[in-house]
Parts: structure tokens; C-alpha cells; sequence
């Protein structure tokens, strides 16, 4: 009596089955991963090129003149890429008040592919005002003797007639003032 057992396994159509599902399923993975490495390489650019932007209005801010209204381009090498920007210097519509819209680029793209634009404003008030003369390079209150911003940092010029003391551990910054030998004292 030959009993005949069932075959154990799976049949090619149910194998055929299987690897399409699975198929479908790694196509979908590759596709999540490939679209979130895009989106990474163009967020990491769209912050690269704000930082730009900001960087422009920040000089053209702190260069202590009220800007005409114009425009400039100019390029820049920032974070082993050359990019391209375009300044616009209008009225804001306020008495003293100009607006600055930097659109920046990659220099390789035409500058019809803007990757971010920044906007702001500078007053005449913010560029009339005299420097500051507050010492900053002092060691702050509480910590170790000897340690200041300035002993962290590359030796630099500092800001002219300008000095500060410590007195127990507290920041006392003093302007000095010019002599009469075209020196300052404090």
C-alpha cells in the first residue's frame, strides 16, 4: 500500500506572488529614501543660500552709510560652491527706511533658478549711530582666572580706544578716551 503524503513547499505561483508583494514593497523604500536624499540636498542648499542673503544684507547694515536705492550683483565662495546674488536697494514707503532684497543663485544656474531670497531693511537711524565701545573680550563673571574670549580666540585687532578692568571677578567696561599725543588713554 503505496500511501502517498502531501507535498510540503510552496507552488510557483504562490513563489511568483511573494516576490512581486515584495517588489512593491522595496520599490516604495527606494523611493522614500530617494526623495529624502533629494529634499536634504536642496534644504541644505536653500539654508546655504539664506545664509548668503543675510550675509549680504548684514554688510550692507553694519557698513555704517544709508544705502541708495540700486542694484548690485556680486559672487561668493561659500561652502565649496560659487554662488551668485543679486542686491536690490527700493524705498520702503517710511522716511528713512530703505528695503534690500538679496535673490541668490548657484553661479553655474541661470539667474532665472533663484535658490532663496532674503528681504530686509536698514533705517538711517541703525547706520548714523556711532560704534559701540563696550569691551567684549573679558572674562565673564565666575569663571577661571586667566580665561577670557580674547585668550580663546587668534590674535586680532580689537576695537580702538577701548579697555576694560576686572575687579573681583566682576566685567567693568571703560571708553577710553583720546590725549593729547593722538593716543587714547583709558
Amino acid at each position: 500500500m503505496n500511501q502517498r503524503r502531501p507535498d510540503r513547499g510552496f507552488t510557483l505561483i504562490e513563489v511568483m506572488v511573494a516576490l512581486a508583494i515584495a517588489a512593491i514593497g522595496l520599490a516604495a523604500v527606494l523611493s522614500v529614501v530617494t526623495h529624502a536624499t533629494r529634499n536634504a540636498a536642496y534644504m541644505r542648499q536653500k539654508i546655504l543660500a539664506t545664509w548668503i542673503g543675510q550675509n549680504v544684507v548684514t554688510e550692507l547694515r553694519v557698513s555704517g552709510a544709508f544705502p541708495a536705492t540700486n542694484s548690485r550683483s556680486g559672487r561668493v565662495h561659500f561652502a565649496g560652491a560659487d554662488w551668485a546674488y543679486e542686491q536690490v536697494v527700493i524705498e520702503s514707503g517710511v522716511a528713512g527706511l530703505r528695503r534690500i532684497d538679496v535673490a541668490v543663485r548657484l553661479a553655474a544656474q541661470p539667474s532665472t533658478e533663484v535658490v532663496a531670497t532674503v528681504t530686509g531693511f536698514v533705517g538711517a537711524t541703525a547706520t548714523s549711530a556711532p560704534p559701540s565701545t563696550t569691551a567684549w573680550d573679558v572674562a565673564a563673571p565666575g569663571a577661571p582666572a586667566g580665561l577670557t574670549d580674547a585668550s580663546r580666540a587668534p590674535a586680532r585687532g580689537g576695537a580702538a580706544g577701548v579697555s576694560s578692568t576686572l575687579d573681583e571677578g566682576t566685567v567693568q567696561p571703560t571708553t577710553a578716551t583720546p590725549d593729547d599725543n593722538g593716543g587714547t588713554s583709558p
